[in-house]
C-alpha cells in the first residue's frame, strides 16, 4: 500500500467510487491513507450480502479463519478482500503463509501484495474453479 505515486491509495487497492465496502479493525493511519470519504465509497457498518470490497486486519489465525469463512458467502461475485497483518515480529500469529493456508482451505485465491504503516497485506478473490492438487 506504499504511497509512491499520485494515484490515491483507495484506487491502488482496487476500491472504486460507489463500491459497498467494509473495513474491519482498520488502524487510523491506514484509514487516513485510504480516505473512504474522499474515495466516495459506501462504507458499511458490518459485512452484509453483496459487499464488494473488504479490508480485514487480523492479529490471530482463529479470527482470520472465522472472518474469511463468513465473508466468502457475503462477497459479491466480482468482490475482493484484502487481508493485512502486523509486520512487527511477535505482534501477531498471522503471516503471509498463514493467510495463504487459510485462504486456500476456504476457496480463496491470493493476488496482489501491499505494505503500509507497519502492515503487510494480500488481496484475495473467491476461487471460481476447484483447486488442483
Amino acid at each position: 500500500m506504499e504511497q509512491c505515486s499520485g494515484t490515491p491509495m483507495a484506487t491502488r487497492l482496487g476500491f472504486k467510487p460507489g463500491m459497498r465496502v467494509w473495513f474491519h479493525d482498520m488502524p487510523p493511519a491506514v484509514r487516513a491513507a485510504i480516505a473512504p470519504e474522499r474515495a466516495a465509497l459506501e462504507e458499511l457498518g458490518c459485512a452484509t450480502d453483496g459487499v464488494q470490497g473488504v479490508h480485514l486486519f487480523a492479529h490471530r489465525r482463529d479470527h482470520l479463519e472465522r472472518e474469511l469463512g463468513a465473508l466468502r458467502g457475503l462477497l459479491a461475485s466480482n468482490g475482493f478482500c484484502w487481508v493485512s497483518w502486523p509486520e512487527q515480529e511477535g505482534a501477531s500469529d498471522v503471516r503471509e503463509n498463514t493467510v495463504a493456508d487459510v485462504a486456500a482451505a476456504q476457496g480463496w485465491e491470493a493476488g496482489d501484495r501491499c505494505a503500509f504503516e507497519g502492515w503487510s497485506g494480500v488481496k484475495l478473490t473467491p476461487r471460481l474453479t476447484p483447486a488442483t492438487e
